[in-house]
């Protein structure tokens, strides 16, 4: 899992520094303003502008990098690599390549609509208190918590291609692991125990809180009939037989405007944008020329072709 978090945000900072290295090739560098993190031939790296790029991260992305200084290392180390890299390639004159100058141009376009986005649509949408507090009235409905359960189970697995035996020798083993734990065995160390549940086992069989639609229906069915610390029979699924133990109940309930009132103005706020964005959009559609060959969508990709243009 921490490599998998080093790649991502490797990857996502080195598509940030791609961009902004664009702005090199033209001769400018940057600003000596600030503590300078880095230097690599004359391009300087502040601590602010490594910052602002960490800022411009996924928010989980973000704070995996709060979180370990190790991710801050790899990001450092990939700009040092990509502006190494990046000056030997314009040494070698590698941005005169037609198809370096297009994938140029693509990435300049996407940092400009970007930033247009930024300045025209995002600073002028403003969400108000009461904006929220009215939307909030009016659907209630859609704020309302649904019933939840928490349970631990026991699953004896049965292959997809078992035959009548192979079921009726997991139902009997299940029953006797439900026998056990009706005369007050610890559930989650027969789940320890017994269970083939990989993703649960090592947990005690503990599924955490989940509502209705979550579950294979005959589960669900099960495990919401069931009141707090009674444990079910056998329940036959797809997977093998279960054995339930609800450790909690959660009634449905409506969520409190403070538990909500973030997430609206996150909606309202996105629902300003794209209405503004259109209109935007539909302007311009007006101003510049637009032609479009949906057509072509449909032409079948010629075989060993190379998006990069590269031979």
């Amino acid at each position: 899992m921490k490599n998998k978090i080093l790649t991502v945000c490797a990857a996502s900072f080195a598509a940030i520094c791609l961009l902004t290295l664009n702005s090199f090739a033209s001769g400018s560098k940057t600003s000596d303003a600030g503590k300078v993190l880095a230097e690599v031939a004359g391009y300087k790296l502040t601590l602010k502008k490594f910052n602002d790029q960490i800022a411009s991260l996924p928010p989980q992305l973000q704070m995996a990098v709060s979180r370990n200084p190790e991710l801050k290392q790899q990001l450092l180390d990939r700009w040092v690599q990509l502006t190494l890299m990046a000056k030997e390639a314009r040494s070698q004159k590698l941005q005169d390549k037609p198809a370096v100058k297009e994938r140029i141009e693509d990435m300049t376009n996407a940092l400009l609509a970007q930033e247009f986005m930024r300045e025209n649509v995002e600073s002028k949408v403003k969400v108000t208190d009461k904006e929220v507090k009215e939307y909030y009235e009016k659907h209630k409905k859609e704020f309302t918590q649904p019933a939840q359960v928490r349970a631990r189970h026991i699953l004896v697995k049965v292959p997809a291609d078992a035959d009548k035996k192979a079921w009726e020798d997991a139902r009997k083993k299940a029953e006797m692991i439900r026998e056990k734990a009706v005369k007050g065995e610890d559930f989650a160390k027969l789940a320890q125990q017994y269970s083939e549940d990989p993703g649960s086992k090592g947990r005690g069989g503990d599924l955490g809180y989940f509502s209705k639609g979550r579950m294979v229906p005959e589960f669900e069915k099960a495990a919401f009939a069931l009141k707090k610390g009674e444990i079910s029979q056998p329940v036959k699924t797809t997977f093998g037989y279960h054995i339930i133990k609800v450790e909690d109940i959660k009634p449905s309930r409506q969520q409190s405007f403070k538990d909500v009132q973030q997430k609206i103005r996150q909606q309202l706020t996105r629902e300003k944008q794209r209405k503004i964005r259109e209109e935007i959009v539909s302007k311009l559609e007006k101003k510049y020329p637009v032609k479009l060959n949906k057509a072509l969508l449909n032409t079948p990709q010629p075989a060993g072709s190379n998006p990069h243009g590269s031979k």
